[in-house]
């Protein structure tokens, strides 16, 4: 049937779709999207920053329609808070190495909070957070201190 998923969490018609709309914004030549371009066709600099790293899953600055359909089956399969605190998580881990540096931090902050905050707000925020809740003091947070921000911050889950 048009509508039953295939094992990548996507119908036929969505894969075809998918397909389709990224072939309008790449190239035979050049089927993936540069950092520059994704960005581009986004519009907003750090959010598609965020995302392209976090789609970006073989590290080689580029994404692919493969890619950005395998992150749709991700964002899919969250149906629990714990697992969809591991997809935030992963957004805000930038650099993909299972830790939130302050500046990871900043970036996400900056997103939620767009320019309703100032710069010297968001390094205090930012400052606060870490001291709170960066439990073993290393300079990053890990999953279980994140989860602790995001439970202080009313978000209710269950690992």
């Amino acid at each position: 049937m048009g509508n039953s998923h295939s094992s990548r969490g996507l119908s036929k018609e969505e894969e075809t779709r998918a397909k389709l709309r990224f072939e309008r914004v790449t190239s035979k030549d050049q089927p993936f999207l540069s950092k520059r371009k994704f960005t581009d066709l986004l519009g907003n600099p750090t959010y598609a920053e965020g995302l392209f790293n976090l789609i970006d899953t073989d590290g080689d600055g580029t994404v692919s329609c493969k890619e950005i359909c395998e992150e749709i089956k991700l964002i899919r399969a969250s149906k629990t808070p714990g697992s969809k605190l591991r997809v935030l998580f992963s957004y805000y881990d930038s650099d993909h190495d299972g830790r939130i540096s302050p500046s990871e931090l900043a970036s996400a902050m900056r997103v939620a909070c767009g320019q309703d905050l100032s710069d010297s707000q968001l390094d205090k925020l930012v400052h606060s957070m870490m001291e709170n809740f960066d439990v073993d003091k290393d300079g990053f947070l890990n999953f279980k201190e994140f989860c602790g921000l995001m439970r202080n911050a009313g978000l209710q889950y269950n690992l």
